[in-house]
């Protein structure tokens, strides 16, 4: 923790400096002006000639005919323009390397105020635009489209200039003679020129600096195409990797660790409804794809009061309306995978569909060696979204993804299969310019089945929810929201299906619970530089019948069984999680931050497996035994935007208490054990870290640079005699590099270069022989390390249409670990050594010894070809 304080000290005195030694150097420069009766517009421009510096001004609002006389020698150009400004009734504002010249506010001014409001949405689709932004022309006052595109501003009466934009898209300016409520829906045109060019996306000044909001990343679906792909395929999971904070758990895994907080601690989100596995093929493909994707945004701390609750981070993901003017198609050819999408007008600027298909092309890889195989994945995207008026609109949306990987020979079945289904209606209705109300109702399942001939053992988690909330922005400085939402969980942790076999296995009680959420928050901007959002979540959570609780003593031996029956109350538990974020803004392109929550976490996934391959899932509800994670995590931010290079300096410092948290007894039985609960350990742990992201978003050269230095140490009951060690994901130095270069306007290259520190693994400290094998003796949990891992990939794009023409196609070549790394995923160790090297492992007492290498490592170099199109 002293090694934190001191850190975070260091951390923001450099940057407080390196924000206020910025642009705020331009009202230092000195001017000498002799002007008798002058137009103001020859004065400000003898004051550009001087000192290089820009103004804007609407000349409405600010005449510059007018005459002005001012005559200074070697003044500071702070005080020539107080001068300047206070004689003619004007005031001055430096933003983005710019003065902004108005009218000055008068004192106890009773001006009339008007709300606008209305949707944005993309000119071509009719798709709303979440995350737009509306600001005032000439000033950084402005807000933010929500999720559903929906904006409110009040402004003052008369005229006012509105600058609409959303990255990607053409600038779009209105001037409007506000003198009542206006209702202003507006289409942005995409921009053609940025095609391709822009990678991850955020508002460079309203939302990075002058939003409280802090510890967020919003990708762009359209832009993630231009990262390398594995095998034909870009998935958000692994692009996750090369973003600071995030951490994935090796090749051939969907695992991923967020700020030090274990793999079930993320919430994935698709449109409002949670994905309990985010994995296809254990991790080689992601559910999600950006291509089916609208909005996707990253929370690593600062969490959106509405959504939870889950200790590390959230991963929203806003699916596609569909086009509501014309009929689209869209595939995806390689030789692993395959994949279609549709959408267009059920009825034109009405109502509109959007369905995507995707299916893996396995066979032809195993046909011959393996004939009786079946293994293949799929997923299942659809949305329909019909404007009943301008007031209400209603959206349906399922989500399907299924893997199968079995043996369908009659004579010996088995295999494993698993699937995750959601289903969403959303309702949105605008009570008036002011208040906007979402409703939301889902359903959510994930099941999961091993078959090993007559046995057939399955686990499920699912639930039902019906979420309320509500957006009121009473006042242009300040914004509420709040809402409540109700939601039913089940549980199956694991048991067979009934048959003969069956009778002979103890069953395991399944579990049912309800939790219930209420939630207020306020965003209020004090002054032109200093803004907060603070907030509180109430979860109450109600553990139910019909169930089986067993107690244990200390030692974890079972001294009560207790039974419920459905209509018996069981716990209630009620916790407070408070949540406050400060903005407070150094100049007009940089800012500090401070975030602090308080987060719990009520399911929690079983599983003491590292191994990446591994997708066996049992979630268990928090009850007498297991009580509910928490999470306290403190987070300070530098935000700089360099606005003449298009670059942005992203950096934060973080330090993180969690309670309750699991880990397991040695060689812990998990699968079909009645008394599971007994053979999990609980404690606490903490974690830190530094993030830097610099990242350019604009021009042909576009990419980004992030590294992450972070610890996270545990420290459990019963659990290396009760010291701290560092979990598994515990991997200090985190580096990534990122870019993407037009070569011409056909033709884009881009790589990605990922380096790490080797995950923590327990390793003998000796070893000695008994009965002709040699046991190894271990020390401390964690105590070494896997070699570092680093891989580069690569690819080139092809555009192969003309940019006029309507149908559009492209091939792309990548190369996955380009100069073929060999990461090891596991280590293995023996004393017994063969003459041609190989070492013996006695793994089976009654079998016979298996000749392994030392080392285990999943994937070398991997090259793959894909053809994409549209019309």
């Amino acid at each position: 923790m002293n090694f934190f304080i001191k850190y975070l000290g260091s951390f923001l005195c450099f940057f407080i400096l390196l924000g206020v030694s910025g642009q705020d150097d331009i009202l230092m420069k000195k001017v000498t002006l002799s002007f008798e009766e002058q137009p103001l517009k020859e004065v400000l421009h003898e004051i550009s000639v001087q000192t290089g510096i820009d103004f804007s001004y609407n000349s409405k609002l600010v005449n510059d005919d007018q005459l002005v006389t001012l005559k200074v020698s070697d003044a500071l150009l702070s005080s020539v323009l107080d001068q300047l400004c206070n004689s003619i009734g004007i005031e001055f504002k430096l933003v983005k390397q710019q003065i902004i010249l108005k009218p000055q506010r008068r004192k106890n001014d009773t001006t009339k105020r008007y709300t606008i409001s209305g949707f944005i949405r993309d000119q071509e689709t009719g798709e709303t635009l979440p995350g737009a932004t509306v600001m005032i022309a000439g000033t950084d006052k402005g807000t933010i489209s929500n999720n559903y595109g929906f904006y409110s501003l009040t402004l003052e009466e008369g005229e006012n200039i509105l600058d609409f934009s959303f990255v990607g898209f053409s600038k779009q300016q209105k001037v409007l003679n506000l003198t009542e409520d206006l209702k202003l829906n507006l289409s942005l045109m995409m921009d053609t020129q940025l095609l391709g060019e822009i990678t991850i996306e955020t508002n460079e000044q309203l939302e990075t600096i002058e939003k409280s909001q802090m510890s967020r990343i919003k990708v762009n679906p359209q832009s993630l195409s231009a990262m390398p792909e594995f095998a034909g395929e870009v998935g958000l999971i692994k692009s996750l990797q090369s973003l600071p904070g995030i951490k994935t758990h090796s090749d051939g895994s969907a695992f991923f660790f967020v700020r030090g907080g274990n793999k079930d601690q993320n919430l994935i989100l698709i449109d409002e409804a949670p994905v309990y596995n985010p994995a296809h093929l254990f991790g080689y493909y992601s559910v999600i794809i950006p291509e089916v994707a609208k909005d996707i945004s990253i929370y690593k701390g600062d969490m959106p009061i509405e959504k939870g609750d889950r200790l590390s981070s959230i991963i929203d993901v806003q699916t596609k309306d569909g086009n509501l003017k014309k009929l689209e198609m869209n595939g995806v050819l390689n030789p692993f995978m395959y994949r279609f999408s549709m959408e267009g007008p059920i009825k034109k600027d009405k109502s509109s569909f959007f369905t995507s298909f995707r299916h893996s092309n396995f066979k032809w890889i195993y046909r011959q060696a393996a004939p009786d195989n079946n293994l293949y994945l799929l997923d299942v995207n659809t949305k329909i979204n019909w404007k009943i008026n301008s007031n209400n609109r209603i959206y349906f949306s399922f989500f399907y993804g299924a893997d199968n990987f079995t043996n369908d020979n009659p004579g010996n079945l088995s295999g494993i299969n698993w699937f995750n289904f959601t289903s969403t209606f959303r309702w949105n209705h605008v009570f008036n310019n002011r208040l906007f109300s979402n409703t939301t109702f889902y359903a959510s399942n994930y099941y999961y089945k091993l078959s090993l001939g007559s046995f057939e053992w399955n686990s499920s988690i699912n639930n039902v929810s019906l979420n309320y909330d509500m957006t009121w922005y009473p006042h242009p400085d300040y914004t509420y929201k709040f809402g409540a939402s109700v939601t039913g969980h089940n549980f199956n942790p694991g048991n067979l299906t009934e048959s003969e076999e069956s009778k002979f296995v103890p069953s395991i009680a399944k579990s049912q619970a309800d939790k219930i959420v209420f939630y207020i928050n306020r965003e209020h901007s004090l002054s032109d530089r200093l803004s907060y959002k603070a907030g509180l979540r109430i979860p109450i959570w109600n553990n139910k019948g019909p169930t089986i609780i067993y107690r244990y003593d200390t030692n974890y031996q079972v001294i009560d069984t207790m039974v419920f029956e459905t209509s018996d109350a069981m716990q209630t538990i009620v916790n407070l999680d408070p949540r406050i974020s400060l903005k407070y803004k150094l100049t007009s392109t940089a800012s500090l931050k401070f975030s602090y929550g308080i987060y719990h976490q009520y399911i929690h996934q079983i599983s003491n497996s590292i191994s990446p391959f591994s997708s066996f899932e049992i979630w268990l509800p928090s009850n007498s035994n297991i009580k509910p994670q928490r999470a306290d995590q403190l987070a300070f931010g530098y935000f700089k935007y360099f606005s003449k290079a298009n670059i942005e300096l992203t950096s934060e410092v973080y330090y993180k208490w969690m309670k309750n948290q699991i880990d397991y007894e040695t060689h812990a039985n998990l699968m079909l054990n009645p008394l599971i609960e007994g053979e999990l350990r609980f404690g606490e742990a903490r974690s830190y870290g530094f993030e830097l992201l610099l990242r350019k978003t604009k021009g042909r050269f576009t990419g980004w640079v992030s590294y992450t230095y972070s610890r996270i140490f545990k420290r459990i009951n019963g659990i290396n005699d009760g010291r701290e060690y560092p979990a598994y994901y515990d991997r200090p130095n985190d580096l990534s590099f990122f870019f993407s270069y037009h070569l011409t306007k056909k033709l884009n290259f881009s790589a990605n270069w990922t380096y790490y520190t080797g995950s923590a693994i327990t390793t003998p400290i000796s070893f000695y022989e008994y009965n002709d094998y040699v046991v190894p003796i271990y020390g401390d949990k964690n105590n070494d390390r896997l070699p570092d891992y680093h891989r580069l990939d690569i690819a080139l794009s092809w555009q192969l249409n003309k940019p006029e023409r309507k149908f559009q196609h492209n091939l792309t070549l990548a190369i996955y670990n380009f100069y073929n790394k060999h990461n090891p995923v596991s280590i293995n160790f023996n004393k017994i050594e063969k003459e041609d090297g190989g070492f013996v492992i006695p793994e089976n007492l009654y079998g016979t010894s298996e000749i392994l290498t030392t080392n285990k490592y999943l994937m070398g170099i991997m090259p793959s070809i894909t053809y994409k199109f549209k019309l």
